[in-house]
């Protein structure tokens, strides 16, 4: 079999700026949950009677080793406030880590906040929840964490993510962290708002006080799977394009827009509290890339569910289903079902992004698309013998059909992708 490398028609198109490697999150893979005064996040609360994190992939202590096969925000200040006292030994631990990433030659690019929040201040603020002084508070001790991390890393970190996948935070907070108080069709909206801001308040931070020493570039990470129409019907064409704009478009046409769509103001209606001219000014190019984080592709049949979930109301309130209208399934099926392996929806999102949001012809300028996770998980890959387990042909397979759907996007439809992580590290 011919692979991506060895074909001539993708030879040289990437260029040596190219960002490709691996993401990780610090939760799932350092462990050493009590090592170095590191403090309690709202994950250890949630799961500290299950299968949890605290020994994880033992990253903390075998950073090295991980190094040689190719960050947590209560490791740094443990509890999460402006004035609280900031760990030394968990700067020091990022701080090594970075030099020894640096020391390979590989180039770090940090997010600050991957569906975690200090424990202590949900406690105090109700987290990404707050409302009123307490929400002020609580973006003061986010952008003064962000402050931290970039006046003792931004000299060697030039690649910053704010927030990773503010939808699937937000969906993680309906169904299980904050799932006995959490209101959907209100608080939904309110923490997404909260997102939007804290993303554009730190983004901020680092404009005005860093980037005239540090010339980094700073953004936020988007997640989207495809959703394709069943047939040519006008209701499954508009089932798919409510998708995008609930999943996609609820944080990307503010940030690189300037508004919300008309799809979200229609299903939010009156939870959705619009933002001061001010607010609006911060958020709108708050964002100096589009970071995708993508897996799969759905139909949709255009039909509506007559008793959502969470999961159809977090992902288009439409129904979606996984084979065509003559049972054939989409494509190869991952671990309960995400995702399902179909390269030809990767290109199609990626049109979709460079169309509606990064073309010079929508903002004028092009804004470069990093695609920050990209990967597959075999169905009960667990319960697979080693030997099965490493004869990994259909992660290869994955890999190998959407990396060429992303060199296709690139050099056939001319859309500016710069980096491309694989998900994961080690997970």
């Amino acid at each position: 079999m011919t692979t991506i490398t060895q074909d001539p028609k993708f030879a040289g198109m990437l260029p040596k700026t190219f960002l490709h490697g691996y993401a990780s999150a610090s939760y799932q893979v350092e462990g050493g949950y009590q090592q170095d005064d590191r403090g309690p996040s709202n994950w250890d609360e949630a799961l500290k009677d299950m299968i949890n994190g605290n020994e994880a992939d033992n990253s903390y202590n075998m950073w090295r080793d991980d190094i040689e096969l190719l960050g947590h925000p209560t490791r740094l200040v443990a509890s999460g406030g402006k004035n609280d006292p900031v760990n030394q030994k968990g700067l020091d631990y990022y701080s090594s880590l970075i030099d020894g990433l640096l020391a390979a030659n590989i180039t770090p690019f940090i997010t600050l906040t991957h569906f975690d929040t200090p424990l202590e201040l949900e406690k105090r603020y109700n987290g990404w929840l707050a409302t009123g002084e307490k929400a002020e508070l609580f973006f003061q001790d986010f952008e003064n964490y962000g402050r931290l991390l970039f006046k003792t890393y931004g000299d060697r970190v030039k690649h910053w993510i704010t927030i990773n996948g503010p939808h699937v935070y937000t969906l993680l907070s309906a169904a299980f962290l904050k799932k006995a108080t959490f209101n959907t069709e209100v608080d939904m909206w309110k923490q997404g708002n909260n997102l939007m801001m804290g993303h554009a308040r730190v983004v901020d931070v680092y404009r005005q006080e860093f980037y005239p020493t540090q010339h980094g570039m700073i953004g936020i990470s988007l997640n989207c799977d495809w959703a394709e129409p069943i047939d040519g019907s006008a209701e499954a064409k508009a089932a798919s394009i409510q998708v995008n704009d609930v999943i996609l478009g609820w944080f990307a046409d503010p940030i690189f827009l300037g508004k919300h769509n008309a799809t979200i103001q229609r299903i939010a209606g009156s939870a959705l509290d619009d933002f001061t001219p001010a607010d609006w000014k911060l958020i709108h190019g708050s964002s100096d890339f589009f970071g995708l984080k993508h897996y799969g592709t759905k139909y949709c049949t255009g039909k509506i569910p007559t008793e959502p979930n969470l999961m159809v109301l977090f992902f288009g309130r439409v129904e979606q289903v996984v084979e065509d209208l003559q049972g054939k399934p989409i494509g190869r099926k991952g671990h309960g079902g995400h995702p399902y392996n179909v390269p030809w929806g990767f290109r199609k999102i990626l049109n979709i992004v460079h169309n509606r949001w990064t073309s010079a012809s929508v903002t004028g300028k092009a804004i470069p698309i990093y695609i920050t996770e990209n990967g597959w998980s075999s169905e009960n890959e667990s319960q697979r013998t080693f030997e099965e387990i490493i004869n990994d042909t259909e992660r290869e397979e994955y890999y190998a059909g959407y990396i060429e759907a992303m060199l296709r996007a690139i050099k056939e439809d001319g859309i500016l992708v710069q980096g491309y992580l694989a998900w994961s590290l080690l997970e």
